[in-house]
């Protein structure tokens, strides 16, 4: 019973359970894509059935996760396999452990609207909730619930990226603020260029079905 309901791995060189990273950050990923697209499928399918059916595997997910053991969660298995051949960067175990579990609620709740075939306004918020907190872990690496964690007031040893640490590693040269702004607005100038002068005059394509 020792691989089942035990979370995180003990690793040479670190006194309490750790996760790794790489393999939580690359599941996250596949999540978002898999979630995007179900959402995509309400729209241009009409039809729920691909989201409700990720929705599932979202609670099935997390429940194997918080539960019986992360290393045998199927978006975790997928996302281990692709980034195998990387060197883990071990993080600990707890506050994933705590952000997974309110990942856990947020799909016990979603089972609820699934099972009675419920659709308003804190579902279609909850899923979108979902995939902001997993874009965040994917692309930046930020872990809202092991922030959380943190906040409040219980000690971390290594959390990803850093965070948690009572001392700023690195500044951020404020300056570059500017040059975001500077390629917003260059953006939104080349968006009305092309609208007025490309786009403007052109007729529409109709598409006539035979």
């Amino acid at each position: 019973m020792g691989i089942f309901f035990n979370f995180g791995e003990s690793v040479e060189g670190y006194d309490f359970k750790v996760i790794n990273e790489r393999d939580a950050r690359a599941s996250a990923g596949i999540m978002f894509l898999v979630g995007l697209l179900s959402v995509f499928s309400v729209f241009t399918l009409r039809t729920l059935l691909w989201a409700e059916l990720f929705s599932i595997t979202f609670i099935i997910e997390f429940f194997i996760r918080t539960v019986i053991n992360p290393k045998y969660a199927p978006y975790m298995m997928l996302g281990e396999l692709i980034v195998y051949h990387q060197e883990p960067d071990w993080v600990e175990a707890k506050p994933k452990q705590f952000a997974w579990f309110l990942g856990l609620i947020l799909g016990a709740i979603m089972t609820f609207y699934i099972l009675f075939d419920v659709i308003s306004l804190v579902r279609l918020s909850i899923c979108f909730v979902c995939l902001a907190l997993m874009f965040l872990e994917s692309a930046f690496g930020i872990c809202l619930g092991c922030i959380l964690y943190q906040k409040l007031k219980i000690k971390v040893e290594k959390c990803p990226g850093g965070v948690c640490d009572t001392t700023i590693k690195r500044s951020y040269d404020k300056r570059k603020l500017i040059g975001i702004l500077l390629f917003v607005g260059l953006f939104f100038m080349t968006y009305g260029s092309l609208r007025y002068f490309k786009y403007a005059h052109r007729p529409k394509i109709v598409i006539v079905d035979e």
